[in-house]
């Protein structure tokens, strides 16, 4: 019985990871996943969002913590992204108290 209850856990988690999945390789694939419903479109436009705000905010902080950006140059990047893509969603807040976490030191502060 108790090595009955060790291979049943086995068997299901060989038979998952023989599943077959789909593979989005390309920018056409992954424009076909995202466009399959409404619903599936609206997630794929939120993750772009959250990425693409982790990624400018990583890449202010990194400038700043390497000097190539003074705090007030990063300040003033910041709010003019902020103000010319709409970045006052609580998603994309999220995002930046999400990224800043990995930089303490970045002059950037969400606005709350």
């Amino acid at each position: 019985m108790r090595s009955l209850l060790r291979t049943v856990p086995l068997i299901g988690s060989l038979l998952i990871s023989a599943a077959p999945v789909q593979a989005i390789e390309t920018f056409e694939e992954l424009m076909e996943a995202c466009n399959a419903s409404e619903e599936i479109d609206n997630i794929c436009t939120k993750a772009g969002v959250f990425s693409g705000t982790v990624f400018t905010v990583s890449l202010l902080c990194e400038l700043e913590e390497k000097g190539s950006l003074t705090r007030e140059e990063l300040v003033l990047n910041w709010d003019e992204f902020v103000e010319e893509n709409g970045m006052t969603t609580p998603l994309s807040q999220e995002a930046v108290e999400f990224t800043l976490k990995n930089f303490p030191d970045c002059s950037l502060k969400p606005k709350l």
